[in-house]
């Protein structure tokens, strides 16, 4: 596979359009997931309309899914004058507009499955075309330094969302524009700066079935530090998954807070966590590529979220709620930021930076889909010895030491830059 690389220029100005692609694509898929799916089905289906959110959300976790890593394989066999990732970077922003227009518009909850779907992979193939550049523009030793500036970009993206939300509360279908079509412009903003490998046609891997399927192999033999770290990265997405998912239901049941109240707390604590993991993100990413190490931060991220799971486990106030999601948040800013970095060190073949990368997101996305529908489980083992109801005690004192588990497979790692 023959790759034809254009000069660098721009550099700064690179990072930049790179992390506003990335905040504009995150905004405008979050959007129907913190508002519009569930106004939408409630539209349309108010019976019923919580096993309907579920299934629709759940067709969408499988289409994020299959669709990073197969679009990540499919740019790296991309041959044409205009690059390997530009094309899906603009071509996947313009299908996840069409998919939430679809969406927005839909009479039926077919049509709301539909446009979803659509969504997701439009927007699976941009971020698969714009993670496999922080790999193809930059060296080893500063790609640490811009996946925080890449993660920080991806975590703040829900805020946007949900000004946005707020302002064109009455129209779905312009908050929906209007979040889509950002995510346009900042891919077109991308594709006039970004200096895009090209590959040789005549050193282009074809495209098969077998191939495409290759691209779901997510722990391929021999890469035994990119297997470490997708082990890691699912053992703690599932701490994180859940104690973000349940937050409403535990205030609920944990401190019988009332609904209007235990919403509101959630809200501001949600935004607090959020903007804190953002910035945590960009100054973890930073400090590790200036130290020259990652297991340090991922380490020490993973230690802190298994204990304020644990300690959100064992107690029952609102100070300890709000310390939980602020000290949770920056810790999950820094663990997402620098295993970024380390991981696109470790790729198996760099070539394939795209299928690889779309693997790895795989290590997030799985447990985000599965681990809320088996948290049920859980918490009907026995009752909480803190409040009566669901056995919060026991869901979160399990992701405590699934997250836990995680920390000895760092040391296994080869210290990366």
């Amino acid at each position: 596979m023959t790759l034809i690389r254009e000069p660098v220029r721009l550099r700064r100005g690179l990072v930049a359009a790179i992390g506003l692609a990335e905040l504009c694509y995150a905004a405008a898929g979050a959007l129907p997931l913190v508002l519009g799916l569930g106004l939408k089905i409630q539209e349309i289906a108010p019976a019923g309309k919580e096993t309907t959110l579920g299934l629709v959300t759940a067709l969408g976790g499988v289409a994020t899914v299959i669709a990073n890593p197969v679009s990540g394989h499919l740019s790296d066999r991309t041959a044409g004058r205009y690059g390997m990732r530009r094309p899906w970077i603009l071509g996947g922003s313009l299908t996840g507009l069409a998919g939430l227009l679809v969406l927005a518009t839909a009479g039926s909850v077919p049509l709301v499955a539909l446009g979803w779907i659509v969504a997701v992979c439009g927007y699976q193939a941009m971020v698969a075309g714009l993670t496999a550049t922080v790999v193809d523009q930059f060296p080893p030793e500063r790609r640490t330094r811009v996946a925080g500036v890449f993660s920080m970009c991806n975590i703040v993206g829900v805020v946007p969302a949900m000004v946005v939300a707020q302002v064109f509360k009455d129209s779905l279908v312009t908050a929906f524009a209007v979040c889509g079509a950002l995510a346009v412009a900042a891919a077109l903003a991308l594709w006039v700066v970004l200096p895009d490998r090209r590959l040789d046609p005549a050193g282009r891997r074809p495209v098969s079935l077998r191939s495409l399927a290759s691209a779901l192999l997510v722990l391929p033999a021999g890469a035994r530090d990119f297997r470490l770290l997708w082990i890691q990265r699912v053992l703690v997405s599932i701490g994180f998954a859940l104690i973000s998912s349940y937050s409403l239901y535990y205030l609920q049941s944990r401190l019988a807070m009332p609904t209007a109240a235990a919403t509101a707390l959630v809200g501001l604590t949600t935004i607090v966590s959020t903007l804190l993991s953002g910035l945590l993100a960009y100054l973890g990413g930073r400090w590790a590529a200036r130290i020259g190490r990652g297991r340090p931060f991922v380490l020490w991220a993973t230690v802190v979220l298994a204990a304020m799971l644990l300690l959100k486990a064992a107690t029952a106030s609102v100070a300890v709620v709000v310390l939980v999601a602020v000290v949770s948040g920056a810790a999950t800013g820094v663990y997402y930021a620098v295993d970024l970095g380390m991981v696109t060190q470790v790729l198996p073949d760099e070539r394939e930076a795209g299928r690889f990368l779309g693997a790895f997101a795989m290590a997030k996305h799985l447990p985000s889909a599965i681990a809320p529908a088996l948290a049920p489980v859980l918490l009907g083992v026995g009752g909480d010895p803190f409040a009566p109801g669901p056995n919060y005690f026991l869901l979160f004192l399990a992701c405590a030491v699934v997250t836990a588990a995680a920390a000895p497979l760092v040391g296994l790692l080869r210290d990366v830059r």
